[in-house]
């Protein structure tokens, strides 16, 4: 069973689309800081990750391809045949996904902050938060989760943005979340990426604790034609530079 996925739409009816995908554990508000950077050149879709914000969750575990089918049902419905596709983490593994199984529908893909290929070590620590939100709900992942997605610097000053990306946390279905944290525990899309044909660039945190530069460049050398951009900031990028990010895909996009 596919759910509906709940999204908002923004910016001038006849722009060209550009979706945006979130990171596991919140859902599409986490774009709302960068619309009015978007907005004035896209047509922007902002969609809820199954299981996350008012998107339904079916089934206790899905797939990254099954995360993928769900957008392109909504762009089905939406008309949308061709969309630019910018995710950050989970987000990014999506946009991965999708390019890879129906490349002819993005004109340019964004993959910012994202780890597409799971050790043993990566596959046990996402198998375990599956299970622990299913047990405890989510206030056991909120401060580590923070603790990874921002600096100790951002943490201290900017503590209102914390504090909301926080709330976004424990308002996530633990369901939802544990779905998708065991789609990322079988996640292995490395050796498909020669296959990637759309035009993507690649951002990396430098701060990132999540995934390292050295990871998102990896998969930048192994994909054709790939841009690969390393900017000042965290896991959560948009938020914590938003300046570096914003100009960086806007940049991107517009060429393609």
């Amino acid at each position: 069973m596919t759910p509906a996925l709940a999204h908002s739409i923004h910016g001038p009816e006849h722009a060209p689309w550009l979706t945006l995908s979130h990171p596991i554990g919140v859902d599409r508000r986490i774009w709302d800081p960068l619309l009015p950077l978007l907005t004035p050149h896209y047509r922007v879709l902002a969609v809820d990750t199954r299981g996350h914000g008012g998107s339904a969750a079916p089934d206790a575990a899905c797939s990254m391809d099954e995360l993928a089918a769900d957008v392109l049902q909504l762009w089905q419905q939406l008309a949308i045949t061709q969309s630019h596709f910018l995710g950050l983490s989970l987000g990014g593994c999506i946009g991965t996904a999708l390019a890879l199984s129906a490349p002819e529908r993005l004109r340019s893909l964004v993959v910012a902050c994202s780890r597409l290929e799971m050790d043993a070590a990566a596959t046990a620590m996402w198998q375990q938060r599956a299970t622990l939100v299913e047990q405890q709900g989510m206030a056991p992942v909120l401060a580590p989760t923070l603790e990874r997605w921002f600096t100790p610097d951002f943490l201290s000053r900017q503590p209102a943005t914390v504090d909301w990306v926080g709330q976004l946390l424990l308002a996530c279905p633990p369901r939802g979340f544990a779905a998708c944290a065991r789609a990322l525990a079988g996640l292995h899309l490395q050796k498909q990426l020669a296959g990637l044909h759309v035009p993507t660039l690649f951002l990396a945190g430098q701060d990132d604790k999540a995934v390292s530069a050295d990871q998102v460049q990896t998969y930048a050398r192994l994909s054709p034609g790939a841009r690969f951009e390393a900017l000042v900031g965290p896991h959560i990028l948009h938020l914590e530079n938003p300046e570096g990010f914003s100009r960086s895909a806007l940049d991107f996009l517009g060429r393609h």
